[in-house]
């Protein structure tokens, strides 16, 4: 949903015009998951001035577009040609939650008019009206915004002058003792210039480094004389949760100290575990160059950097003016946990010149992320699969006695197209829920279930709520996500990559494709390691991993067909145009449409409503073909827009007779079959002489033609959604990546 990002320069020798630059190139980059308005802060000075202090810069629009011009004409207030040996600023891209899309929810936001601390958030407080209330029984402070964000400033600056003596990490981490929910958050202050901290819960957060020369790190454990800050802030978090009776009794750190008999003799005691980066001036007598960078997301930290850690949840990172970079931690984990890494950053990228948008790029991608699903997975010798990241979980995998399948959107349609794939090769129980319907249900767990999560992002919060009540309950975890480092990657037993790369449309498309994959790999490698030996088993897998070694191929075969596709777009919208000009039906008629599907095809179906509604902004209902009569055929009257799946496999015969109920109420379908079965549609279709609109399907194993069956029902979609005008590639509402 937001994305933050901040840089930290020493002796970089850089304007501040270049940091707000670098600002917007990372915002830009974030642009996918979503924004209304988006917003920036900097260290620097007015024009003709001597004192340094931060501004701000806050735009409704996309980083792209709506915040240069903000910048512009801030430059002839702020010196953007200033140059120091410290520069710093962070940015933000807002996607509405606390609050309407306006300048004044905009983030940065701010303690008070003095900037004594300013933060850029992603992610959500639940407790922000006890703090809110909590803050304001202690004095008139004023609040500029609607938002969830903005009692964090204020908190730290609470804490400030309760704490006078704290450091700018130390003030952070009280004010993460007091909050609730998800966040991942970058600080500056007026009061420590020439500072960032960064801290994360529940949300992710990425430091990348760069450096011209080494960059050392050492290992220590800090001690400090105790202030009875921590015990202040959790004696703050009581109040705020307890109706703020605390408050009138404790004013302040020091009279809550002589107050509280537990807190009366302090001692050195250890501080959490720290790391700290620095650069090496072993080389050069010159002042060592760095520059650190910080990111909600991977994709803004593309061609910036190539060396970049994951924060774990409560580690507090602090970039000093000297250059250093401390992290403190006090939860599980280890240094190595918190090493610089290289990792090259896929750049987000789209070929105008052949695609009218990202989404369409992503789509006509699908041959290459179906190849990159199956690459060195599968050995279609000897028909076996390994799957390196679950190898050395896989006796214990195959020990489960249940498996669940856990997701949300689109992710839960890979699940759902997959089940019974997974039910026949694994011989288990195989459920799929949304993980809100999971929680909801508050599902018995055991240390005998296999929990397998899948999400493109692997930040889904819905999810990741899923996976922390799994994890308690002790059962196995499994994430299926696109993105290395997530924090479904990080919290679950082992995982599968989907190996689709960057994808920018908030549409899934061949994520999906490549869930799809990794789901039917799975089952095979446990059939396989399980040694499910029966005949049945065996030949499913051998003829899965036939077809798999052939659809690459079919792939580019359905995308060949857009034209057909397009003409079926134009087709659809003539019978909502006749429709809408009918006064036999309500305005809602007009702008409808079924997909019908039976076993394999009714995740196809539900998928390729979703995708409809998401793009094209028409609604759109995926049904069981069998469901008709037991309510949705009530809607059915000529000219009726529907889609129907008879493709080649047990459940063909019921999708015919589901098209002959159609018929007989004046309702036409447009029918995808198998290449091959044109006579067998024009047999079983009541009016001989007028065969319907149809288009036929490359042939491949029942167990796989729910990837070319949603191909062309991406495609679809994205005709659609042109031809109304519509804006593919960020749908109103939605955002990519559903952090909160």
């Amino acid at each position: 949903m937001c994305g933050i990002c901040g840089c930290f320069f020493v002796n970089g020798s850089v304007p501040s015009l270049f940091i707000l630059r670098q600002l917007q190139q990372s915002m830009a980059k974030m642009e996918y998951r979503g924004y209304d308005s988006c917003g920036a802060a900097i260290q620097g000075q007015a024009k003709g001035g001597s004192h340094t202090g931060i501004h701000l810069f806050k735009a409704v629009g996309s980083p792209s577009e709506a915040f240069w011009p903000v910048v512009e004409m801030e430059s002839d207030r702020i010196d953007t040609e200033l140059v120091s040996s410290v520069q710093v600023g962070m940015g933000h891209t807002r996607w509405a939650t606390h609050g309407e899309a306006g300048v004044r929810n905009c983030h940065p936001h701010i303690s008070s008019d003095l900037k004594e601390f300013v933060v850029v958030h992603n992610g959500q407080i639940t407790n922000f009206a006890q703090i809110r209330a909590y803050l304001l029984s202690q004095r008139n402070w004023e609040f500029y915004s609607e938002t969830d964000t903005e009692v964090i400033p204020k908190l730290a600056l609470f804490f400030y002058e309760q704490t006078p003596n704290a450091t700018f990490s130390e003030i952070v981490e009280q004010v993460c003792q007091v909050l609730d929910g998800a966040y991942a958050l970058i600080f500056m202050s007026s009061l420590f210039p020439n500072e960032v901290v960064a801290t994360k819960c529940g949300s992710p957060l990425i430091i990348g480094v760069q450096s011209e020369t080494r960059v050392e790190l050492s290992d220590c454990r800090a001690f400090r004389k105790r202030s009875g800050s921590t015990e202040y802030a959790n004696a703050v978090r009581q109040a705020v949760n307890n109706s703020g009776s605390f408050a009138s009794r404790f004013p302040n750190v020091e009279e809550f100290l002589l107050n509280n008999e537990t807190s009366a003799a302090y001692e050195d005691l250890a501080e959490p575990k720290q790391i700290k980066y620095k650069p090496s001036n072993d080389i050069t007598s010159e002042e060592p160059k760095i520059q650190y960078y910080f990111s909600s997301d991977r994709p803004a930290l593309a061609g910036l950097t190539s060396y970049s850690l994951d924060l774990h949840d409560f580690d507090i990172a602090h970039a000093r003016p000297n250059g250093e970079l401390a992290i403190s931690y006090k939860h599980p984990g280890s240094m190595a946990d918190r090493q610089l890494k290289m990792q090259e950053f896929e750049q987000v990228l789209c070929e105008e010149n052949l695609f009218s948008s990202k989404t369409e790029k992503e789509i006509h991608q699908q041959r290459a992320t179906i190849e990159s699903a199956i690459r060195g997975r599968v050995d279609f010798e000897t028909h076996a699969v390994k799957l390196g990241g679950i190898q050395g979980h896989l006796d214990e995998i195959c020990r489960s006695s249940r498996i669940y399948m856990i997701a949300m959107g689109t992710s839960t349609h890979a699940a759902l197209a997959t089940q019974t794939i997974l039910t026949t090769l694994t011989n288990k129980s195989v459920s799929v829920m949304q993980a809100t319907q999971f929680l909801d249900m508050d599902e018995p767990i055991s240390k005998s279930d296999l929990c397998i999560f899948i999400s493109q992002s692997g930040e889904t919060a819905d999810s990741k709520h899923a996976l922390d009540y799994c994890n308690q309950a002790g059962a196995l975890t499994l994430g299926i996500t696109n993105v290395v480092g997530s924090s479904i990657c990080q919290n679950t037993s082992c995982g599968i990559h989907v190996n689709a790369g960057v994808e920018v449309g908030v549409a899934s498309t061949k994520a999906y494709t490549s869930q799809y994959i990794c789901l039917v790999l799975l089952g095979i490698a446990i059939a396989q390691a399980h040694s499910i030996t029966g005949s049945r088993v065996r030949e499913m897998s051998i003829e899965i991993i036939d077809a798999l070694r052939e659809l690459p191929g079919k792939t580019e075969e359905v995308l060949n067909q857009k034209a057909k596709i397009r003409h079926l777009a134009h087709l659809i919208q003539e019978k909502q145009a006749t429709i809408k000009e009918s006064t036999m039906f309500n305005r809602e008629q007009s702008n409808s449409l079924y997909i019908l599907g039976r076993g394999f095809q009714y995740a196809v179906a539900r998928e390729a409503a979703l995708k409809i509604k998401e793009i094209a902004y028409m609604h759109a209902e995926g049904l069981c073909a069998s469901e008709l009569k037991h309510g949705p055929l009530a809607m059915v009257q000529d000219n009726f827009p529907t889609i129907l799946f008879a493709l080649k496999d047990r459940y063909q015969e019921h999708a015919f007779n589901a098209m002959n109920q159609l018929v007989s109420r004046g309702c036409v379908p447009f029918v995808f079959i198998t290449e091959g079965d044109e006579l067998e549609l024009a047999r079983n279709f009541k009016c001989k002489e007028n065969v319907p609109f149809h288009i036929a399907l490359p042939k491949s194993t029942p167990c796989l033609q729910g990837i070319l069956a949603v191909i062309p029902m991406q495609l679809l979609s994205l005709y659609l959604a042109q031809a109304r005008g519509c804006n593919v590639d960020q749908p109103r509402n939605l955002a990519k990546s559903v952090t909160v």
